[in-house]
C-alpha cells in the first residue's frame, strides 16, 4: 500500500462513521426480536445482515463474494492478487434476543476501514478481506466457531449432517442449503479458502464482554491471549434423602452441603492462585440446584446438580483446576458419604495472539494518543485462525452492561477510537 498518513487515515475513519452508523441500524431493523435482536447462523436473519453489508461493500467498488460455507467476503483487491492477504472481521450471527454489536461491530468496522483506504486513494500491496463469519455462537449447534472452522478446514465434514440446531431439530447441512450454501460443494471442496499460505495475518476488532474497560474508563484494549477453559457441565453430588427433623448429623448424606462445600473448596483455590500471581484465571458455578420434584424445606436433599468452568491463560493451571476438582470431589464425597458424579469434562487450550501484531496495535494506540489496556479475553473467532497457523490479534472496545443481552452499549465514538487503530495496523501490514 502506498503510504498512508495516520492522521489522513483517523479522519477518513471519522469521515465513515456515518456508514457504520447506518449499516448498524438497518441491520438492527432487520434482525429485531421482542428484545433485542436474533440471528440465527445460517438463517433468514443473518442471511438479511450479510446482503445488507453485502450491499454497502459493492456501492464502494469493493469485490463481494461467498466462500463455500457462506461467509461473507469484501475484498480491496492488492497490487499483487498472488501475495498472502491481510484478513479482518468477526461474526454475523447473535445468540437469541442478544446484543446487537456483538460480532456485527467487527464486520463493519473492517468495512469502514476499507471504505478509508478508498477515499484516500490508498492501494493495498495484496488484497485486504473483510469477512462476516458464520456460526460463532455455540448456541445454535452446540459448538462454537462454526463458520471460521469451515474457513480453515478445522471441521470435519461430517459434522456437517451431526450437528443440529436445537430449536429446529434440523441439521447443520439442511440449514445452510436453506440460504443457498452448496454443501455437496462444501463437503468435496479439495482445499479451504484460508490458510497460512493465503493469508498473512487475521485482525478482528470486538465489543468486549467484560467489564475491565468501562471500570478503567478506557475506549480500547488489545488482549493478549483468548483464555482456555476445563468445564465441568453436567456435575451432580448424589446422597439420601432423609427428614430434616429426625436425621442427625452423622446419619446424613447431605447432597447440597457437599457440593456447596466443593464450590467453596474451589473458590478459596481460585483466590489462593490469584494471590501467587497466576494472571488472568476466572471460575464460574453457572448452575446450582436440587430436584424440585422432591426438594423440600423440610428434607435432607439427595441430589444437587451443578457446573463448573474454569478459564485460564496457560495449561499447567487448566491442568491443576482439573485434577484438583476430582481430588476434591473424592475427599469431601467420603467425608460427607455421597458420590459426585462430575460427568464430562470438556475444554480447550488457552491461544496466545500474536506478539508481532499486539505490538503493532499497541505502537499504533501510542501514535494515535489512544490508551489502552491489556489483558486476556474471552472465546472468539480469532483462536481459529491463530491455531490454523495464521498470526492474528484482536482489538476490543469498550462496551457497557455486558455481552449477549439486549443491552450491549457501545458508543459510537468508542468504535471509532478502534477502528482507527485496526485501520492503520492493516494499512502497516498490507504496505
Amino acid at each position: 500500500m502506498s503510504r498512508v498518513d495516520p492522521g489522513a487515515l483517523a479522519a477518513a475513519v471519522e469521515a465513515r462513521l456515518p456508514l457504520a452508523d447506518r449499516l448498524f441500524e438497518a441491520i438492527r431493523e432487520a434482525t429485531a426480536d421482542t428484545v433485542g435482536v436474533t440471528r440465527p447462523a445460517w438463517s433468514d436473519e443473518d442471511e438479511r445482515a450479510a446482503s445488507i453489508v453485502g450491499e454497502a461493500a459493492r456501492d464502494l467498488g469493493l469485490e463481494v463474494g461467498r466462500d463455500l460455507a457462506g461467509n461473507l467476503r469484501c475484498t480491496l483487491p492488492g497490487a499483487d492478487r498472488d501475495a498472502p492477504g491481510v484478513l479482518t472481521g468477526s461474526h454475523l450471527d447473535s445468540v437469541p434476543t442478544g446484543g446487537h454489536y456483538d460480532g456485527l461491530a467487527g464486520l463493519v468496522a473492517g468495512l469502514v476501514a476499507l471504505a478509508s483506504f478508498r477515499d484516500l486513494g490508498a492501494k493495498p500491496a495484496c488484497d485486504v478481506t473483510a469477512i462476516g463469519l458464520r456460526g460463532e455462537e455455540s448456541v445454535w449447534y452446540g459448538i462454537a466457531y462454526v463458520g471460521s472452522r469451515l474457513a480453515v478446514g478445522s471441521l470435519p465434514a461430517g459434522e456437517l449432517d451431526r450437528l443440529r440446531r436445537d430449536d429446529t431439530g434440523r441439521t447443520l447441512a439442511e440449514h445452510m442449503a436453506a440460504v443457498g450454501v452448496d454443501v455437496d460443494a462444501l463437503r468435496a471442496a479439495p482445499r479451504p479458502p484460508v490458510s497460512s499460505a493465503n493469508t498473512r495475518a487475521f485482525l478482528e476488532l470486538h465489543i468486549e464482554q467484560g467489564p475491565v474497560l468501562v471500570g478503567e474508563d478506557l475506549p480500547v484494549g488489545i488482549p493478549t491471549t483468548i483464555r482456555g477453559n476445563v468445564r465441568f457441565p453436567y456435575a451432580r453430588c448424589t446422597g439420601r434423602y432423609g427428614h430434616s427433623g429426625a436425621t442427625p448429623r452423622a446419619w446424613r448424606h447431605d447432597a447440597a452441603l457437599a457440593a456447596v462445600e466443593l464450590v467453596r473448596t474451589l473458590d478459596e483455590f481460585w483466590i489462593e492462585r490469584e494471590a501467587d500471581g497466576v494472571p488472568d484465571t476466572v471460575f464460574t458455578v453457572g448452575k446450582l440446584y436440587t430436584d424440585p420434584a422432591h426438594h423440600a424445606m423440610t428434607k435432607v436433599p439427595g441430589r444437587c446438580d451443578f457446573s463448573l468452568n474454569f478459564g485460564g491463560t496457560t495449561k499447567a493451571f487448566l491442568d491443576e483446576c482439573r485434577d484438583r476438582t476430582r481430588a476434591l470431589a473424592g475427599r469431601i464425597g467420603t467425608e460427607r458419604r455421597v458420590e459426585f458424579e462430575l460427568g464430562e469434562c470438556v475444554g480447550s487450550d488457552p491461544t496466545p495472539l500474536d506478539p508481532g501484531l499486539r505490538d503493532r496495535l499497541g505502537k499504533t494506540c501510542a501514535s494515535l494518543g489512544i490508551p489502552l489496556r491489556e489483558f486476556a479475553t474471552v472465546g472468539h473467532d480469532a483462536s481459529i485462525f491463530a491455531r490454523a497457523g495464521i498470526p492474528s490479534a484482536m482489538v476490543l472496545v469498550r462496551n457497557a452492561h455486558g455481552s449477549h443481552n439486549p443491552d450491549e452499549a457501545m458508543d459510537l465514538a468508542d468504535f471509532s477510537e478502534g477502528t482507527k487503530v485496526l485501520a492503520a495496523a492493516i494499512a502497516g501490514l498490507a504496505a
